[in-house]
């Protein structure tokens, strides 16, 4: 069950390094690319989300269930992270 928490909380640290990749890199090119690269990024972070959550739910529920929700508590606590970070910047 450990494992599951881990490869929950990877698959995060994953899914954020190439969303902060893709927005540099579309941050760096002319806005039609731009919309391109995000769209890909979007459908490659998902395809891995979806393909990891796969395999786990074939091996159990219980490992399903605990990559799953710490997936989407670490998910969460990136997002509040960066936003409590920009919201500093402002002041």
């Amino acid at each position: 069950m450990c494992g599951a928490v881990f490869i929950g909380a990877l698959l995060n640290f994953f899914y954020f390094l190439s969303t902060a990749a893709r927005l540099e890199a579309a941050a760096n090119s002319p806005a039609p690319q731009a919309k391109k690269i995000m769209l890909v990024g979007l459908l490659m972070r998902l395809a891995m989300v979806f393909a990891i959550l796969a395999v786990a739910v074939h091996i159990s529920t219980q490992l399903f269930l605990a990559s799953a929700v710490s997936f989407g508590v670490f998910y969460l606590a990136s997002l509040i992270i960066l936003a409590r970070a920009e919201a500093r910047k402002k002041f």
